[in-house]
């Protein structure tokens, strides 16, 4: 990041690199101390004021003319061991550094950033979920899934696109509660328009709607509304010269006669989820490979009217935050024929800090990322 402009308002050029400068390196520190134990951090160990640094960070142009200043300024730093100046070198390199690095966008990227954003936002989906969810609901390239979605942002559906592919006619029908669904994880994935449209997006009322009663929402009474809505003339309009003039009564009969088989013949143009709950109609009356539904609701009334557009043999996955509500529902399909193989899981995952001489689990993290009810679908 080269920088340009003036102090107050300064901007970024970014130039290409093939490898960026170390700043241990640029550096050149020579000496180091033996131990800790008489150094104290009471405020006083670097000269430089607030303001100081301020001005230095706006003058230089290079972290390295940055961070050698303020260790020249230090009065601790050389007494300092080779680990701890290592450790403040990469504290300040987080802070100054000038390099930035772009990557192409993944599943696992995109789901790290989601989690640590803010993890209410996904359901506290993690990684590890995600991968289990993709497991046990079997995805195949060439099969039609069914996901019920109402509050990951679209990651489950970027996660089940993502092992769709996009060389085959594997499809999703993406049903969600709202008007518009949730797709910052599907859009930031950066699909190809091939693989983007094997998604339909539908809201699960008018798909439902469109597949029991097969009804045009676009009706000719709605037609002939707008026709009659569009003739009506608004106060204080302009009306042509052409116009002023009386017409004969013929000309007139005609008139009318053409404006009345317009009205009749000109249809308002549908909108898109009318096509959307059409396609996703025809989709899953011919059953669908697997069941997924990951919602903030209680999902015991989704998955029984969803799970009629399975077929039988093929796998169905839940999820939820909280176990109560899929014990219940475990215990309602416990009673019932036509499921088999069901199970309750909780998947535990403790990240680790893998490092030379420095290897330890992580102390502060969350270790539950929701439970799973998975099973078969049987006649």
């Amino acid at each position: 990041m080269v920088a340009n402009g003036k102090k107050r308002s300064r901007e970024y050029d970014l130039e290409l690199v093939e490898e960026t400068a170390c700043l241990k390196d640029e550096i050149g520190i020579k000496s180091s101390g033996s131990d800790n134990r008489n150094i104290y951090d009471d405020g006083r160990s670097q000269k430089l004021t607030a303001d100081e640094i301020y001005d230095l960070k706006s003058d230089s142009s290079k972290a390295a003319d940055i961070v050698e200043t303020l260790i020249t300024n230090s009065n601790t730093f050389h007494n300092k061991t080779e680990f701890s100046q290592d450790k403040y070198l990469k504290k300040k390199e987080k802070k100054y550094f000038e390099y930035i690095q772009i990557l192409k966008p993944n599943l696992r990227i995109i789901s790290e950033i989601l989690y640590k954003l803010e993890p209410t936002k996904v359901q506290g989906i993690r990684i590890d979920t995600l991968s289990q969810i993709v497991t046990m609901a079997n995805l195949c390239c060439e099969g039609s899934h069914l996901l019920y979605d109402s509050g990951s942002n679209g990651l489950v559906a970027a996660a089940l696109l993502n092992a769709i592919g996009d060389s085959n006619t594997g499809r999703l029908v993406h049903m969600h509660p709202g008007n518009m669904s949730q797709k910052q994880a599907l859009l930031a994935m950066n699909y190809s328009p091939e693989q983007y449209n094997k998604c339909v997006s539908v809201n699960v009322y008018s798909a439902l709607r469109q597949y029991y009663q097969g009804c045009d929402t676009n009706s000719s009474e709605k037609i002939l509304e707008v026709g009659e809505s569009n003739s009506l003339k608004r106060k204080g309009e302009s009306v042509p010269e052409e116009c002023t003039k009386i017409p004969k009564i013929s000309e007139t009969l005609n008139l009318n006669i053409e404006k009345t088989e317009n009205r009749y013949t000109q249809e308002p143009k549908k909108p898109k989820w009318h096509f959307d709950n059409i396609e996703a109609s025809n989709i899953i009356s011919n059953k669908m490979d697997s069941l997924i539904i990951a919602c903030k609701e209680d999902p015991q009334n989704i998955f029984m009217e969803l799970s009629k557009f399975v077929k039988p043999g093929r796998p169905f996955v839940v999820y939820y935050p909280v176990a109560e509500p899929l014990q219940n529902l475990y215990v309602s399909l416990k009673s019932q024929s036509n499921v088999a193989a069901l199970k309750l899981t909780c998947s535990w995952m403790r990240n680790y800090q893998i490092l030379p001489e420095r290897t330890h689990p992580e102390v502060l993290m969350n270790g539950s990322s929701g439970f799973l009810l998975t099973g078969y679908i049987l006649k």
